[in-house]
């Protein structure tokens, strides 16, 4: 029978030994319910969108209550983990509505009316569960029959098996139905901690005390704790309690774990993940983060951890200026963790850089191409639009943002915008990207170092017309 969790932490005393918890054998998730009523698990996970409350058309089938108790999954007989068993309590909420000419005139229901409120009642429950680092929405579809189906009445339950969850965390659980009549219930747990493990922080260093008897050997392991692929492991060993293992601070990350196993037949590997919520773990994650350029268009994030993030270009002038992003016209783009992204470029260049954003704040930065394709290049980026109509128009990327070609501005670009539009017509320009909707040109500024002096020596000469006006036949014809 599953232990209570108050009683759990006794259960484990101070060293790991096996728990006398329910075993679940297999990976996979199942459900049951009461006697009475049928019940059925949707194959694979769901996206969790509440959505807006509705008005109940009738009788529905509201959860009313949530339970919780721990279990252990034994994908193999030796290797279990931690499993946190949902029920679901569900009872009949609203009633039909008496039809109008009844109530009016006291008059019998038409027959026809009464066979829907003897029918069974269907509802889709849904389950989000959160624990670090998992979140997880399931549906269990569950029908009771038309001889439960009383107003107000508790029809029964429906059991979820199982969340997995690490010892010492904190699982938020909440349940609905789709449509959704009633608010969701919601549920919070903190799960009980290892008594027999602490770990406390020494200046630079993080010490993970095992208050282990000495009699007692068992394993230990630290690994990244994946969201999506298996587990990386770190270190490995088999000890003999009572153990202090000191760590770096810099080896701290959100998703270290450490596993626990008494060396003895059939235990119980207990796995706990203590640095989740803490900061200089989280701040070591983006300090230990890369990004890898694996051809021409493709890219990927390493870091240790999952983490939320999401990518564009930037384009990066010579001079120390700020990368800028190049959205519009491209846009940014979900980044997971050690999954090959691709950006539609024609070719490389050593100006483009990646810029990495976790919650609207810049987290990375890097120029990829720049290792294989040299320095910085004294370069300026030219953004051309196309309407439906394929009507063409091109600016210059600045610091002060994108300077219409041609322009009466004093920019550096303006004052070169017909030498650019030469280039570019010239095909001394090279092409970085092109869709229906627009193209990026970068074009070299080479001129513009030797004609700078003489143009700004025009320009502010007495007498000198507007900027923009009179350099090269067209230069002030456009805005």
């Amino acid at each position: 029978m599953p232990v209570p969790w108050f009683l759990l932490s006794l259960a484990l005393g101070r060293s790991p030994v096996v728990l006398s918890l329910e075993r679940l054998v297999g990976p996979q998730d199942a459900t049951h319910c009461s006697p009475g009523l049928s019940c059925h698990l949707w194959g694979s996970d769901i996206l969790c969108l509440p959505g807006d409350i509705m008005p109940a058309p009738g009788p529905v089938l509201a959860p009313t209550h949530l339970q919780t108790e721990l279990v252990l999954r034994c994908p193999k007989e030796t290797d279990c983990d931690l499993c946190v068993r949902v029920a679901v309590h569900l009872a009949v909420h609203g009633h039909w509505e008496e039809p109008e000419d009844e109530e009016k005139f006291g008059g019998a229901a038409d027959p026809g009316e009464e066979e829907p409120r003897n029918a069974s009642l269907q509802a889709q429950v849904v389950l989000s569960f959160q624990a670090y680092p998992t979140a997880r929405c399931v549906l269990l579809e569950v029908q009771v029959p038309a001889a439960l189906v009383q107003f107000g009445q508790s029809v029964g339950s429906v059991v979820y098996d199982c969340f997995e969850a690490a010892l010492g965390s904190e699982v938020r659980i909440w349940s609905y139905t789709q449509p959704r009549y009633e608010k969701e219930l919601n549920l919070t747990q903190q799960l009980p901690a290892l008594p027999w493990l602490n770990v406390s922080a020494d200046g630079d260093n993080v010490h993970l005390v095992l208050n282990v008897s000495e009699e007692q050997h068992f394993g230990l392991s630290l690994y990244w704790n994946q969201v999506q692929g298996p587990p990386k492991p770190r270190w490995h060993k088999n000890l003999t309690g009572p153990q202090i293992i000191t760590l770096n601070h810099t080896d701290l990350v959100p998703c270290l774990c450490i596993q626990v196993w008494p060396l003895e037949p059939d235990s119980v590997r207990t796995n706990i993940c203590p640095f989740r919520e803490d900061p200089r773990a989280h701040r070591n994650l983006w300090r230990a983060a890369r990004l890898r350029l694996l051809t021409l268009q493709s890219w990927l994030l390493d870091a240790p951890c999952s983490l939320p993030a999401e990518a564009a270009l930037c384009w990066r002038a010579l001079g120390g200026d700020p990368c800028q992003p190049l959205v519009p016209p491209l846009s940014w783009e979900n980044v997971t963790v050690d999954k090959v992204l691709e950006f539609p470029l024609l070719k490389g260049h050593p100006n483009l850089c990646v810029q990495v954003n976790s919650w609207k704040k810049l987290q990375l930065q890097e120029c990829l191409w720049a290792d294989s394709l040299g320095p910085l290049k004294d370069d300026v980026l030219l953004l051309e639009t196309r309407d439906p109509q394929d009507n063409r128009s091109l600016c210059a990327l600045e610091p002060s943002g994108c300077t219409s070609l041609p322009s009466k501005a004093s920019t550096r670009a303006a004052r070169l915008g017909e030498y650019l539009l030469q280039d570019l017509q010239s095909g001394q320009c090279l092409q970085l990207w092109d869709d229906d909707l627009g193209a990026l040109w970068a074009c070299p500024m080479d001129k513009s170092r030797a004609l700078q002096p003489a143009l700004d020596s025009y320009f502010h000469s007495p007498g000198t017309p507007a900027p923009g006006r009179g350099v090269g036949a067209g230069a002030g014809d456009g805005t």
